[in-house]
């Protein structure tokens, strides 16, 4: 089994929650307990969908790199990042309540670069890195300077450090997928620290998504590479996830779209009639136009993959 395929579905389905509990999110103020996401000092499924992403992030860019060792990757690098960059800027209205303000893609673009920085090192020393990231969150605390998270989408810039174990143990993972060694000593123990992390931290630190706390970062690993499991399993059984397939593929794309065609025009119209988001519709409404709107979202992926095989 191409593993790299697995990686594909498993990043597809965290674009589809990150999709669904977005869109969910700006429709309703009174969504039951198990549809809720960024509430502060709880947590709940959808705020795992960003970790998943970016744990997969971390997974592809292993065999981004194993594909370009041998060429010119500065330039590609760079010209990715930037790409990302611009996007986010271009969104950051739309996506994080501010210009300039943090988005999931500038997350991304930010922790990207990152990891290609630190990518050349020992795992054992990535794995140092991680922990004194996490360490580095208690010196905050002692300093008074959590508040830096405070009324920013995601937590803002400073959180982006705090993101980083996420995508930098995906990636010591997808290095050991390429061998085809999943279970590999390295992975296993790479699991094992990261769980020890998670008991340390959250024994000091409570688990808060909102300021990206390490105790949920560490969880937030475990429950990615747990789904990641799953979804092997699934695979395993012949059973296709050819459109997750597809959005894993094209991340990038398929979140364009979701502003392009839906959350940009509500944004025109939530300013247009003078409103704030979330909106005051009941839930199940709001359950109902966001499926509705995954409909319309599997129709225009169905339809830009067609152009792309018909080019």
């Amino acid at each position: 089994m191409d593993r790299s395929q697995t990686i594909d579905a498993f990043r597809g389905l965290a674009i589809l929650g990150m999709v669904f509990f977005t869109t969910t999110l700006r429709l309703s103020k009174n969504l039951p307990e198990t549809l809720k996401h960024n509430v502060w000092g709880s947590i709940h499924l959808g705020d795992f969908v960003l970790p998943m992403f970016l744990f997969a992030s971390g997974l592809s860019l292993a065999f981004y790199l194993e594909k370009y060792e041998k060429k010119i990757l500065p330039k590609k690098v760079f010209r990715r990042f930037i790409i990302l960059v611009l996007i986010a800027i271009s969104l950051s209205i739309f996506s994080a309540y501010g210009f300039l303000e943090m988005d999931e893609v500038m997350l991304s673009a930010l922790l990207f670069i990152a990891c290609i920085a630190l990518s050349k090192l020992d795992w054992k020393i990535i794995l140092g890195v991680v922990f004194l990231i996490n360490l580095s969150y208690i010196a905050l605390i002692q300093l008074n300077y959590e508040n830096i998270f405070v009324g920013h989408y995601l937590g803002g810039y400073p959180a982006a450090l705090y993101y980083l174990p996420v995508m930098l143990t995906g990636f010591l993972v997808g290095k050991e997928i390429i061998s085809n060694r999943l279970w590999s000593n390295k992975n296993k123990l790479t699991i094992l620290l990261i769980f020890i992390f998670f008991a340390l931290f959250w024994f000091l630190i409570p688990l808060n998504k909102m300021t990206a706390t390490p105790s949920f970062i560490m969880l937030s690993i475990l429950f990615s590479f747990l789904v990641f499991i799953l979804v092997e399993k699934i695979i395993s059984l012949n059973i296709s996830f050819r459109r997750l397939k597809n959005l894993g593929k094209k991340p990038l794309r398929y979140w364009l779209i979701m502003y392009i065609v839906f959350l940009i025009p509500l944004w025109f119209y939530i300013e247009f009639y003078d409103l704030s988001f979330p909106l005051n519709l009941q839930w199940h409404i709001a359950i109902l136009i966001s499926l509705g709107f995954m409909i319309l979202f599997y129709t225009v992926s169905c339809l830009i993959e067609y152009i792309d095989i018909s080019n």
